[in-house]
């Protein structure tokens, strides 16, 4: 039988084409309630550039939509007449809806996850989903936390649905053409369209997530891809790939990871504790020039040497631990821990300690094995880790991360107690993080009144001031060096001058170098500082009397250009003494003076030769970092035993 349809526009045409755009449509719709919702970030965009924005981003919509339902369309128009049957078109319908359902759901749920980490989520949030302790344990506080997020997978998903049933209601397939050889030339022309379009156009190579650059800043990038493309192209970046920016002969003058800092003296074995601070940025503490929520935390940075010029260099708890203990930075998407590179020989701070006859553990309130910090450990070479099972007590349990701060502080110092001396040791606190709940006792607090991080930062602040005065006289307290970080800034912070908020200024931490009664470890270092420079730097202070492997260099030492390597979402911010440069992958596409505009807002015009060194010292690094990684040389070890 013959349709009554136009020769070409047959109703399975429609019916394919009609699907599609209304796929097209919703992206569209979830871009802007992504945008709305998520305004403040996007303060600068107006009405007119917003449009610009979504119009280029149908570029990267057509072509995620085409490469998840390529399928659907090659089976909507095959050329044969049993495709009319309704088992075959309601298979063909919940294929379609249930496939195009998942990649919404990943859309909105970005519009909650977004502050969190500023980006559009990669592929490493699949392995997020495959860990019961670190998402389904979660979803009853992110449930409340973003209940609107599920209202609207709960409304477009409804009306997705009821679209593409109208869709079928209008485009009849009762009768069916069997003019065979027209049909299978619109699905071989369809075809053909649709790899042009998942290619994203005729380019010498398909379109990745880079090329949202070229018509946009990288702070706008995610109003122009959506999540389903950044998840699938992120799976394309697993494997670092080499870079010659100098042959090794010039690498080795530009840069030397093998760092020595013995001296004439000899080694000074006291016990070092590090404690990292979830998310305390500096914009939250007295170094911050903000309101400050960490008295405690300020009056021991007043009795202690203070990195004030400090970056993180990651923007995630699972890079920000590796970064402090073993120097090792965040370089792509996936965390080092659960890479291909996670099995690396690497110098760390225990087994580099252990050397020297100290013992080492590692202490984390959270499940045993959220976010694989126990493999860490174990790999970095600490003798023990403790976790929630450790502590065994659930009744301290905050129902969604692990122990409370004080009490498990509380625990730390316990077990310190029972630590062969020398020893080092490192807890990971967790209470200043989302939902910023706090323990029985404090409903009624002043700090039950702030709000969001300042909350989590208060309580981890008090929690800190408990455990110091818990230690105090202790018989190692006077014989131990603390050093107090952070793992990262927390991303989704609010800040009135636009720096701690945005750029370089999302990666600003606090360092503190502490030791009771040392005087000469006191006051205030303004030279700029990274999260990689805390392992030597610790190393240099205690004068370790061996070589060792560290990307990182000594606060103490001024002989080098110092830097700071902060990147998220393959984009780059890394600034070199006075300048920053910024770029995706290993391009550069823009510098900027840091004293003269700390929130880059400049581009320089012009390069002289001090810029130009100071880009060599970056692309140095660049060329280091992710060659030994490739290369497994990421210890004095395998460095020196494979260098030429």
């Amino acid at each position: 039988m013959i349709d009554n349809n136009s020769y070409w526009l047959t109703n399975h045409v429609k019916r394919t084409a009609l699907k599609i755009g209304l796929v097209l449509l919703i992206y569209q719709i979830i871009r802007f309630l992504f945008f709305i919702i998520n305004i403040s970030y996007f303060n600068h965009v107006g009405f007119l550039e917003y449009v610009r924005l979504a119009f280029h981003s149908i570029r990267f919509d057509l072509s995620i939509v085409f490469a998840i339902n390529l399928p659907f369309v090659f089976f909507a128009l095959l050329p044969f007449e049993f495709t009319s049957r309704k088992w075959y078109q309601y298979i063909l319908n919940a294929w379609f809806i249930l496939t195009n359902s998942v990649c919404f759901i990943f859309d909105i749920a970005d519009i909650g996850y977004y502050p969190y980490v500023r980006k559009r989520m990669t592929a490493d949030v699949l392995n997020l989903l495959g860990k019961k302790s670190d998402f389904i344990d979660l979803m009853p506080a992110y449930f409340r936390e973003f209940w609107y997020v599920f209202l609207f997978i709960g409304i477009l998903s409804f009306l997705f649905i009821l679209s593409t049933k109208k869709i079928n209601q209008l485009t009849s397939l009762n009768r069916m053409s069997s003019v065979f050889l027209k049909r299978s030339v619109i699905l071989i022309l369809t075809i053909g369209m649709s790899i042009l379009f998942i290619r994203g156009g005729l380019q010498l190579k398909p379109i990745q997530l880079f090329n949202a650059l070229l018509v946009a800043d990288n702070a706008d990038v995610p109003l122009i891809v959506n999540t389903p493309f950044s998840i699938l192209h992120s799976f394309e970046q697993k494997k670092l790939k080499p870079l010659s920016f100098f042959s090794e002969t010039e690498l080795s003058k530009q840069i030397n990871p093998i760092k020595n800092y013995s001296s004439n003296q000899p080694m000074n074995k006291m016990n070092v504790v590090m404690i990292i601070l979830e998310s305390f940025g500096k914009g939250y503490t007295g170094i911050g020039s903000r309101t400050s929520f960490t008295p405690f935390l300020d009056s021991l940075m007043s009795e202690g040497l203070v990195f004030s010029n400090a970056f993180a260099n990651a923007y995630r708890s699972s890079d920000g631990i590796p970064a402090c203990i073993a120097g090792i930075p965040h370089f792509m998407d996936e965390p080092f821990v659960t890479s291909s590179y996670a099995t690396n020989k690497i110098d760390a701070l225990p087994s580099l300690l252990k050397q020297e006859g100290y013992s080492s553990s590692f202490f984390h309130g959270g499940t045993n094995g959220t976010m694989s910090f126990d493999v860490f450990a174990s790999h970095a070479g600490f003798d023990q880790y403790f976790g929630r099972s450790e502590y065994g007590n659930d009744a301290d349990y905050d129902g969604t991360w692990g122990i409370w701060d004080q009490p498990f502080l509380h625990f730390f110092g316990n077990q310190l107690d029972q630590q062969k001396q020398p020893f080092f040791s490192t807890i990971f606190t967790l209470s200043s993080h989302e939902p910023f709940a706090l323990p029985k006792g404090y409903q009624n607090s002043t700090i039950q009144a702030l709000r969001s991080i300042e909350r989590g930062v208060a309580y981890s602040d008090e929690s800190l001031k408990s455990f110091f005065k818990s230690i105090e006289n202790k018989k190692w307290y006077n014989n131990t060096l603390f050093v107090i970080t952070a793992d990262h800034n927390f991303l989704a912070c609010k800040d009135s001058l636009n720096y701690y908020n945005q750029h370089i200024g999302l990666f600003s931490i606090p360092v503190l170098f502490y030791k009771p009664n040392d005087k000469s470890l006191k006051g205030t270092n303004t030279e700029l500082f990274q999260q990689i420079d805390i392992m030597p730097t610790i190393l240099n202070y205690m004068h370790y009397p061996n070589s060792f492997f560290a990307f990182g260099k000594s606060g103490f030492d001024t002989s080098t250009n110092a830097m700071a390597y902060c990147m998220i979402d393959n984009y780059n911010y890394t600034r070199v003494e006075e300048y920053v440069f910024t770029g995706y992958g290993n391009s550069i596409d823009a510098v900027y003076d840091f004293k003269q505009d700390s929130t880059l807002q400049h581009k320089m015009l012009e390069r002289d030769s001090i810029i130009e060194k100071r880009i060599s010292t970056y692309k140095a690094f660049k060329q280091l970092l992710f060659n030994t990684i490739i290369d497994n040389k990421q210890s004095r070890e395998t460095f020196l035993n494979t260098s030429n």
